[in-house]
């Protein structure tokens, strides 16, 4: 990790982060399809999804966890790359769009919403109960990850080694 930033201390830290997200992809779109960007900056995203989609990686993803986070590393340095290197004006104004909910994102949503009816709202609910009994639940981003760690090797392993399931004698 870069000197001077750090990651999250807990998951809930981490949460938090990942709350954020709908908010940075609402700003990439924006700024993807803004003519105000210049098409070199915009060759970022293009690099970003060729190495995505190339056949090797700098890290193979069949080793556990390193595998898949050289994949998250450069989709995040790329696009903190792209919107950085994009002029400030125009990403103040998808920012005050996103703020007041005037961004394609928020208009999708509430497609989605108008849709689905109060089924989007409890699905919702559903995931902020989901999200709050986790941060709860793991006070560290290393507990999560350690739980996650050994709910793939119980996975991994035959359903008889791990026991008898329901109605079995």
């Amino acid at each position: 990790m870069p000197r001077g930033m750090r990651g999250p201390s807990d998951i809930g830290g981490a949460i938090d982060a990942v709350r954020k997200l709908p908010t940075y992809a609402r700003l990439v779109w924006g700024l993807a399809r803004d003519p105000g960007v210049p098409t070199p900056q915009k060759l970022i995203l293009v690099g970003i999804i060729g190495y995505l989609l190339m056949p090797f990686d700098l890290i193979p993803d069949f080793i556990p966890v390193l595998g898949q986070l050289d994949d998250v590393a450069v989709v995040l340095l790329g696009l903190d790359l792209f919107i950085k290197s994009a002029p400030p004006d125009v990403v103040d104004v998808h920012l005050a769009r996103i703020a007041k909910g005037r961004d394609d994102l928020t208009k999708d949503m509430d497609q989605i919403q108008g849709i689905l009816g109060d089924r989007f709202i409890g699905i919702r609910d559903d995931l902020g109960r989901i999200l709050e009994r986790q941060r709860k639940r793991y006070k560290t981003v290393d507990d999560a990850a350690t739980a996650l760690e050994e709910w793939q090797g119980n996975e991994a392993k035959p359903s008889a080694a791990r026991g008898k399931g329901k109605g079995e004698s």
